[in-house]
């Protein structure tokens, strides 16, 4: 197995090749390094015998020398919070990017192209449980071009005979996922803004059983063609989530409670006139999801199909994943 890993110097990328690599399989990462965590994941997988390519999925020579010899590909590669991003910014590396790895994939004779989708495309606010077949409900060009670029996938693996699947991770937490690392600190200081009620529903994916589940499509006929959610053993409330970090961290109060409708109206103008302005908003839209989304998955397809099963509840995910914070030093003990 020589298998690449697209977006492989970010947080469940770098699992990926990690994990290939304990498989005995030889594994390149593709991905950039301007981020202090991209560069630490970048010397730990080097440490493990990971090639890494730094550079963009969106460099045509880059993308072709990175697919060489490849027999699986993990793509994983994405624009996904550039809040101040242009929509041909995301088209370019969500569609574009896409479908010249599609295209040296079918080249080189790929055995299996694993794409990572999202929920997301399902919309944030999902009355009942969403399957596969759910209604999709993208509510901006992230989830926009993640949905097309799923549909990219299937023409091209009919058209070239490239077999594929389609993976569709929930919330993926976990060590080194630095996104999560501000919640974790803003409980454990008492200064994390609670924005609403938190009545509604998330649905938490320890990073391992999402690592289990790329690997499991690698394996499975089954997964020829299909698309998966990955989600957790159960969801639960945004209260209950912030209540598990808060008891793991011994805090003793999480922080401040405020309301939710003004800060999605503060979020969407602060985003507007960043883009205008070509710089990085400090809010915006999709940060806010965080409070404002209500959905939980049925992994019924995904268990019967890849013979998978999430293992980690949230009360262990969560203390191993406070646990790699403190032993990393991102949080103190």
């Amino acid at each position: 197995m020589r298998l690449l890993v697209t977006g492989g110097t970010g947080f469940i990328g770098s699992h990926l090749a990690e994990h290939g690599r304990r498989l005995g399989a030889e594994v390149v990462a593709l991905g950039l390094t301007d981020r202090p965590e991209e560069r630490a994941n970048v010397e730990l997988l080097r440490g493990q015998g990971v090639e890494v390519l730094a550079g963009s999925i969106t460099d045509p020579e880059l993308c072709r020398r990175a697919v060489r010899g490849a027999t699986h590909v993990f793509h994983l590669a994405v624009a996904m919070r550039e809040g101040a991003k242009s929509d041909e910014f995301f088209e370019s590396v969500n569609l574009d990017g896409t479908r010249r790895l599609l295209e040296a994939s079918a080249d080189e004779g790929v055995r299996r192209f694993v794409y990572c989708s999202t929920i997301g495309i399902y919309g944030h606010r999902a009355p009942g449980i969403t399957r596969e077949d759910s209604p999709l409900a993208p509510g901006n060009v992230y989830e926009r071009t993640k949905v097309a670029a799923e549909r990219l996938v299937r023409d091209f693996g009919a058209e070239r005979s490239l077999p594929y699947s389609i993976l569709r991770p929930a919330d993926v937490y976990g060590p080194r996922d630095h996104r999560l690392l501000k919640l974790f600190r803003g409980i454990s200081s008492g200064r994390f803004p609670f924005f609403g009620g938190g009545e509604g529903r998330r649905h938490m994916i320890y990073v391992d059983d999402v690592v289990s589940g790329f690997f499991r499509a690698c394996e499975r006929d089954q997964a020829l063609g299909e698309s998966f959610i990955l989600a957790g053993p159960k969801a639960c409330t945004l209260r209950e989530l912030v209540a598990g970090v808060q008891a793991a961290t011994g805090s003793r109060r999480y922080g401040v409670r405020l309301p939710l409708k003004p800060m999605l109206g503060v979020a969407a103008v602060v985003e507007d006139v960043s883009r205008v302005l070509g710089v990085d908003p400090p809010i915006y839209r999709r940060r806010m999801d965080f409070f404002w989304s209500d959905s939980e998955f049925d992994t019924s397809h995904a268990r019967r199909n890849l013979d998978w099963a999430p293992r980690v509840e949230l009360r262990e995910g969560i203390r191993r994943t406070l646990e790699d914070y403190r032993r990393s030093g991102a949080l103190a003990s």
